[in-house]
């Protein structure tokens, strides 16, 4: 079980999953002042709030693609829920229902846009029997894709077709070995191994009554399912990876986990709130893995209500941890990256069959391969819009809305063929409410260096001027083209029906999102091999003179180049050469440039550095 406390929101949950009761929400203001990052030596360091950068709409598009009453789409992790195919063609997917509860007609909602245009809105599910959660799977060499989901009763649905957005789709249970009176829940799927010939699943097995007996000593048992001819047979099933055992955990939070591929180079990750965050790699399409440990949580093997005691002094702790949702991509070189949100937890009542997590935890954490193991850092987070120096996301009389996650978290991943990472995220915009709670925004990042440095976080929500919805429940397409594909859940009212705060059930909308990467790439403020310079613009917004202010954080003489650059990445103004020495300040003068974002760049043999100011 699982709650929020503290005077931020009281939740009951079940290992995580949906809400079971409806308490009230206390009106507390919450205010964020730090986030930590975690060292290979344990350490941790203390970082943010974090700054916003100016927002930009040039070359972003948005439509809405479909849409669904039932608005819990994931427990945790998103699922690849959106793939945009090498001839410019996009499958999406999501949980559909536009009835009412018990919704009935629960099931993958899908749309397809062809070179020019996106479908009209799906009215029925594809699957034949209720169902949810789907997961999206094609291949880049093989013109099929596949969606998996359950039924919650049995075996998952796999429904496939041999042509992506064209002709029926043939519909069969994915075989188990599970025992009667166990169900197999919540998948997430890919194609991969040689040609593009494997498809891989992995889904939670656990007893169809709550409560009920453990399934190999789990109470929820990550399970991983292996087809060589893509669905026709089976030749693993229900397969717990070693070091998913009982043996290291209790349980394997529900929809806490991600499934890539590239090529026989498989990998897994596991995000347990009272767990390691781990990493499970195969080099040979599934046969054997290797576990890396990402986040080492202090207890191990840790069962609800045996307390939060991590150091053995007979005091509960409170440990940062990850709050369950994640992902996970293979980058082009066949690194593993891993994103998460972070949450604080405590279980200090050992007989209430709960635990409890804090919903006002800020910080998105992230790790590679080069990082080595337990060894994260927290690289973005939910902004201070207004710089106060704090982070304040619950209005005067409000509330937090609930998705069980931190402030900054839902992360999804992509890459570029020139291996340039792309993220994004959903967190709070402490400026952007209905008065009674905030709002979530999407914000985009991207590394051009594996990971080593990323770009500051961008604000791409569309209709931000409008402002009056939020924005959840994002998936980024893996592969980003010239355009970063993003899908997500718009939400009128913050927070859910389903679970957490319990809104009245309404339409939400489906949106697909795409960003021309030109654009975001020069956004990015470290994109590039950076000059060891601190540079300050200011005023900033400006009407006619930017002041630049230049330090050199190490001895360093150049020569350098001013270059103005407007939001389309047109240079409007260059300045000509000028020598910084330790330190320097000059001044522009702007008053002829249109209102707008742009980007000072200063350029030498040493590298780029690029500044965002506005022109009002």
């Amino acid at each position: 079980m699982k709650k929020t406390i503290l005077s931020i929101l009281a939740i009951s949950l079940s290992l995580g999953l949906i809400a079971q009761s409806n308490k009230s929400l206390p009106k507390a203001n919450v205010i964020v002042k730090m986030m930590t990052s975690k060292k290979a030596d344990g350490s941790e360091v203390v970082t943010g709030p974090f700054a916003p950068v100016p927002m930009t709409r040039a070359s972003v598009n948005s439509e809405v693609i479909g849409n669904t009453v039932y608005d819990l789409q994931t427990n945790g992790t998103s699922q690849r829920r959106l793939i945009n195919h090498s001839d410019g063609t996009v499958s999406a997917t999501w949980t559909m229902d536009n009835g009412a509860t018990p919704y009935a007609n629960r099931g993958a909602g899908y749309n397809y846009k062809s070179t020019t245009a996106w479908g009209t809105f799906p009215t029925s599910k594809v699957e034949s029997t209720r169902n949810g959660w789907p997961a999206l799977a094609s291949g880049a060499v093989n013109n099929n894709e596949f969606i998996i989901s359950h039924s919650g009763t049995g075996g998952l649905t796999l429904n496939k077709r041999n042509t992506k957005g064209a002709g029926a789709w043939s519909e069969s249970i994915i075989p188990t070995t599970i025992p009667s009176g166990y169900d197999v829940l919540w998948p997430r799927a890919v194609v991969g191994g040689s040609k593009d010939s494997t498809l891989h699943v992995i889904a939670i097995v656990r007893h169809s009554t709550t409560g009920g007996p453990a399934y190999k000593g789990l109470t929820n048992a990550l399970v991983y399912y292996r087809s060589k001819n893509l669905g026709t047979t089976w030749d693993i099933q229900d397969s717990i990876l070693p070091g998913l055992d009982a043996s290291f955990f209790s349980y394997v939070s529900a929809d806490a986990y991600s499934i890539d591929a590239r090529g026989n180079t498989i990998a897994i990750a596991s995000y347990n709130s009272w767990g390691d965050v781990l990493v499970f790699k195969s080099l040979n399409n599934g046969d054997t893995w290797t576990k890396t440990i990402v986040n080492d949580f202090p207890i191990n093997n840790y069962v609800i209500d045996q307390g939060s005691d991590a150091n053995g002094d007979g005091t509960f702790d409170t440990i940062l941890s990850c709050d369950g949702a994640g992902s996970m991509m293979i980058d082009n070189v066949g690194d593993v990256h891993v994103f998460f949100g972070l949450a604080r937890v405590l279980d200090s009542d050992t007989t209430d069959g709960n635990t409890s997590y804090f919903p006002g935890t800020n910080g998105l954490a992230y790790w590679n391969e080069n990082f080595g193991p337990d060894s994260t850092e927290v690289i973005t987070g939910a902004l201070d819009l207004d710089m106060s120096g704090a982070l304040e996301i619950v209005p005067t009389g409000g509330s937090l809305p609930s998705y069980q996650v931190g402030l900054s978290s839902m992360p999804s991943c992509g890459v570029s063929t020139n291996n340039t990472l792309y993220l994004v995220y959903s967190a709070m915009a402490e400026t952007h409410s209905n008065g009674l709670q905030v709002y979530r925004h999407l914000y985009i990042m991207n590394s051009f260096d594996g990971g080593t440095t990323w770009s500051d976080p961008e604000d791409y929500t569309p209709d931000f001027e409008f402002a009056i919805y939020e924005a959840v429940y994002p998936s980024m397409a893996k592969h980003v083209d010239d355009r970063i594909h993003i899908s997500y859940m718009r939400d009128f009212e913050p927070g859910q029906s389903i679970s957490g705060d319990l809104d009245a059930a309404s339409i939400q909308d489906i949106v697909y999102l795409d960003v021309d990467t030109a654009l975001n790439e020069l956004i990015s403020s470290i994109g590039e091999k950076v000059i060891d310079y601190d540079v300050t613009l200011f005023p900033n917004p400006t009407n006619d003179i930017l002041n630049v202010r230049v330090a050199t954080k190490v001895s360093v003489n150049d020569n350098v180049t001013i270059s103005l650059i407007d939001a389309l990445g047109r240079t409007v103004n260059s300045f000509g050469d000028k020598f910084i020495g330790k330190s320097a300040q000059f001044s522009l003068n702007v008053a002829e440039l249109n209102n707008g974002i742009y980007f000072l760049r200063i350029q030498s043999e040493s590298g780029i550095i690029t500044k965002s100011f506005v022109k009002k």
